[in-house]
């Protein structure tokens, strides 16, 4: 493993120039035994204020935590009790807390990863969900968004998990994420993604089969604060990105089955899961 993550030569002054990403500079996982192996590496998540790496390690049970350098620090989650996750599947950081989807339900941590709270169970009602995916938080109110994704719908709790209100016109949502503009929802069946305005009407749907892409079966996706969109193609084992008018700027060809994408604005890379090999790549 590289002794930092960080190349210089691979900044530039305003944004990330995607494509001058081709090579990953570190690998996390593979390989390896012990604390750092993975096991299905289902997302990844970047702490903007510390930089420190959170990676969904969905067969282990647990999140297994590294530094902005790659070392691996502690893990959580795998111990039982009411903090004890099944399947965990997608999770952000948002006022110090940390947020998980696993099995039919989400779960609430601090950035230590001591447990607060839970809440949901399998079912089709309010505050009952079939195996959630994505979540995101709508940062000028604190609702959080979650992909109930068998139920073919997008939740909205408040902060102390209270259901607000649902919304649908998709099948399967894989990944939901939000602008000041937008809340954009990958439809993993169809497969494109859905821009849905503030008050959850749809107003169009973009990067489909049906407009010419190669993208064939989108598993997440990510926007960097320049409003570019990156999405983790399983079947191609590429990260496809696109500028705001959803225009292709770059692929990139990655480790076989990648299951997320996120980027890391401060210094500048991109991370990716691969589930073939159990591995996190850095680009």
């Amino acid at each position: 493993m590289a002794a930092a993550i960080t190349i210089e030569t691979e900044k530039v002054k305003t944004g990330i120039d995607y494509t001058r990403k081709i090579q990953p500079l570190v690998s996390i996982g593979k390989r390896e035994n012990g604390l750092t192996e993975l096991q299905w590496p289902e997302s990844v998540t970047v702490d903007d204020k510390t930089g420190d790496i959170y990676i969904v390690d969905c067969f282990n049970d647990c999140v297994k935590v590294f530094d902005s350098t790659a070392k691996y620090m502690f893990k959580f989650g795998d111990i039982g009790g009411e903090g004890k996750m099944s399947y965990p599947r997608s999770l952000v950081i948002y006022k110090s807390r940390i947020l998980i989807t696993h099995e039919h339900g989400i779960l609430k941590y601090n950035l230590d990863g001591e447990f607060i709270s839970r809440i949901g169970k399998q079912g089709k009602g309010k505050l009952e969900f079939d195996y959630p995916g994505g979540l995101a938080i709508n940062e000028s109110n604190d609702d959080i968004y979650i992909c109930d994704s068998i139920n073919n719908r997008v939740q909205i709790l408040s902060q102390d998990f209270q259901f607000k209100s649902q919304f649908d016109s998709f099948t399967f949502p894989h990944d939901v994420k939000l602008s000041k503009e937008y809340v954009y929802v990958l439809d993993g069946s169809n497969p494109c993604i859905h821009l849905f305005n503030h008050n959850h009407i749809l107003l169009k749907s973009v990067i489909s089969l049906e407009q010419g892409n190669q993208i064939i079966n989108p598993k997440s996706f990510f926007i960097d604060n320049s409003n570019n969109i990156l999405i983790a193609d399983q079947d191609s084992n590429s990260i496809f990105i696109f500028n705001p008018e959803f225009q292709s700027i770059h692929n990139i060809p990655v480790s076989e089955d990648p299951t997320a994408v996120t980027v890391d604005n401060h210094d500048r890379v991109i991370l990716v899961c691969t589930r073939a090999v159990n591995c996190l790549q850095i680009f």
